[in-house]
């Protein structure tokens, strides 16, 4: 093909400009061993931290001789991992507003609002697309919304598409967050208040007890994205909101389905009103083809194991725990709690991609995480933990981490 078109050589000269400050992105093809082991095109396989799949319900029984081994006895949990069933039919052939919403469809929502103990849920295409719509849905020109500096870009873009005044808040900075509220609530008829739960590059926990006490003094609706917590937390898996025991209206659950149930998409649950409004305003619902068949049947069978897998579940946040000890004992500088996410802070984003590249020299896979996925002074390295990985595994990463 003839190129013509100047736009093209524009972009190149901004890539390469990308691509000099050490922040162009790459793909790279990956193939996938087992829960714990990836292995590159050229066949070098790496002990792997880059997953989000901490239950590791992603995985077939069949494909890994080890799955028994990491989830425990039978007494404890049913080592086979859910199977969709045969259909005759893979794609759902339209939008959840025209033919696509399915039996399935509607029996992986009963088992969604059984796991979060809601009224009704919503599919939505992806987790993304979830937080985009349900933002966009809810807050308008009118309104006034109140972000967490960390926010997911998802939740980031569903402020901004809902062209309400957006206040950015100090990540988790609750005494700064209730000061930029008395000062811009009333610049909004309606107020709401955006966070992850447990946020996706730190893997810390937000303050939803905080939180609620601030909707209920300042007339707020809090949205809170549970894609990590989602399976993680929770004597059930219901995420961070039942972990700390809070059930309230004035907290909308959005959760995924693409990371610790193994599937694909995402969901919010909530009141019946919630579920109807969405309905007719979500964009991404409304004006994208509903999930695959056999997606949701895997979904559902994996939400109706998940909530029996609380020792699991206990024993992942510890493995979690341990392993930022021995890293600060090392010396470096990681993030706090006993989610899976564990960061490792780098000064640069020099750095941090030196890290990244001598890692993969001593056989691990760590993502490097550079802006803008994360602030200007952010660089880090992100360690994602699962069932399958070992003490030893631990020991071996943080042996390999002295850099």
């Amino acid at each position: 093909m003839t190129i013509t078109n100047p736009l093209w050589g524009e972009l190149d000269s901004l890539l390469r400009q990308r691509r000099d400050e050490g922040l162009e992105r790459i793909r790279h093809c990956w193939v996938p061993v087992s829960p714990r082991l990836i292995a590159s095109q050229d066949g070098c396989q790496y002990l792997h931290f880059g997953s989000n799949d901490y239950l590791c319900m992603g995985w077939q029984a069949q494909s890994d001789s080890s799955t028994s081994s990491f989830l425990g006895s039978t007494k404890d949990h049913d080592a086979k991992r859910p199977e969709g069933d045969r259909s005759s039919r893979f794609g759902a052939g339209a939008s959840p507003s025209v033919t696509g919403y399915t039996p399935d469809h509607v029996a992986l929502v009963n088992e969604i609002c059984r796991f979060t103990r809601a009224e009704d849920a919503i599919l939505f295409p992806s987790g993304y697309s979830a937080n985009v719509g349900t933002v966009a849905a809810l807050a308008g020109p009118s309104d006034v919304v109140f972000s967490d500096r960390l926010n997911h870009a998802s939740l980031i873009d569903g402020c901004r598409l809902s062209k309400a005044k957006i206040v950015v808040y100090p990540h988790c900075d609750m005494d700064e967050l209730e000061r930029l509220i008395r000062t811009n609530r009333h610049q909004g008829k309606r107020g709401f208040l955006v966070t992850d739960s447990v946020f996706s590059m730190d893997g810390d926990l937000a303050d939803l007890a905080g939180i609620l006490k601030l909707c209920e003094q300042f007339d707020l609706t809090a949205i809170a994205d549970e894609a990590h917590a989602t399976g993680v937390y929770g004597q059930r898996g219901g995420g961070l909101t039942e972990h700390f025991g809070i059930n309230s209206d004035r907290i909308i659950k959005i959760g995924t389905l693409s990371k610790a149930v193994g599937a694909l998409g995402g969901f919010v649950a909530g009141p019946k009103t919630l579920v109807q409004w969405l309905v007719n305003f979500a964009r991404p619902h409304i004006y994208s083809t509903a999930l695959p068949v056999p997606v949701v049947q895997f979904a559902a069978k994996s939400l109706a194991q998940i909530v029996d897998m609380d020792q699991q579940r206990r024993r992942l946040r510890h493995t979690a725990a341990n392993l930022r000890t021995m890293l600060l004992a090392e010396g470096h500088r990681v993030s706090q709690g006993d989610s899976p996410i564990v960061s490792i802070y780098a000064p640069s984003v020099d750095t941090v991609m030196e890290w990244g590249n001598q890692l993969r020299d001593r056989g691990f896979f760590v993502p490097a995480i550079r802006p803008p996925t994360v602030p200007s002074d952010g660089s880090l390295l992100r360690v994602s933990l699962n069932l399958a990985h070992t003490d030893e595994d631990l020991r071996l990463l943080v042996s390999a981490c002295r850099f």
